[in-house]
Order: C-alpha cells, then structure tokens, then sequence
C-alpha cells in the first residue's frame, strides 16, 4: 500500500480482505488512488468522507483520475455515483457526519468480480465507527 494510506484506511482494507473481497495495490492502481485522493481532500468538506473504487486493470490512469475529480467537483445528485470512465466501472460515495480525524477521501482499486456493494458497506460502516455489524452482516 501505499505511504498515504492513513490508520482507517488500513482497518478498512483489513476487514474487506478478511470478507474475502481481493484489493489491488498494483503500481498503477497504488499511483491513481493516490492522485484522486490528494485532489478529493483539497474539495471534501470537513466531516465529509468520500469513498470511491474503480475496476482493475486501469488501462488510462491519467485520464480516468482527472475524470473521477471531475466527477467529485461537479458535485454529487445524491450520495453516490456510478459510472464507467474509459472502461473502467467508478463508484463513488459521500459518507457525511464522520469523525474529523477520518480522512476526507479513501480509495480501493478491484477485480470487476469483486462485490463493491460490500466494499462500499464495509468502508461506509467503519467511517461510521460500526465495523463489526457490516463484517458479520456480509458474510
């Protein structure tokens, strides 16, 4: 993982790989989650999360990172978007009423098997301090 990679992020990552759900951590994947979650901080207001994952393999990590800040600074029509961006499937969620000691963005990067519904549940549920319910609840 990478050096940005904050405390929470890391539990996070620990309870979905122990959910059986496999993350990437790739060069790629690892330079793309970085780009999107430095320019996310800069526009997520405070006590604001945004959790966003995007489907390997990232074949224009330039361009879908510059897309998914697109997306973020336009705003949200509700708590969450789903897109495909260069061929890549982009989900994205906004998590309000966090602790402000949680990072304001958190990344994944997996396989397009992989269940994001769960991964968005599991991240969304550790922001909100209730981890355990959300890993019994997926298995």
């Amino acid at each position: 993982m990478s050096a940005k990679v904050s405390a929470a992020e890391r539990e996070i990552t620990a309870t979905i790989e122990a959910a059986g759900i496999r993350l990437r951590f790739d060069k790629v994947a690892l330079r793309v989650l970085d780009k999107v979650k430095t320019a996310l901080s800069e526009i997520v207001a405070e006590n604001q999360t945004v959790i966003f994952m995007l489907t390997a393999p990232i074949r224009l990590p330039s361009r879908t990172a510059a897309a998914m800040e697109a997306l973020a600074r336009d705003g949200f029509a509700g708590n969450d978007i789903h897109r495909t961006i260069h061929g890549n499937q982009i989900r994205m969620r906004r998590v309000t009423g966090v602790a402000a000691a949680m990072p304001r963005a958190i990344g994944f990067v997996h396989n397009p098997d992989a269940d994001a519904d769960a991964i968005l549940a599991l991240a969304e549920a550790r922001l909100r301090g209730k981890a355990g319910r959300a890993a019994r609840g997926t298995r």
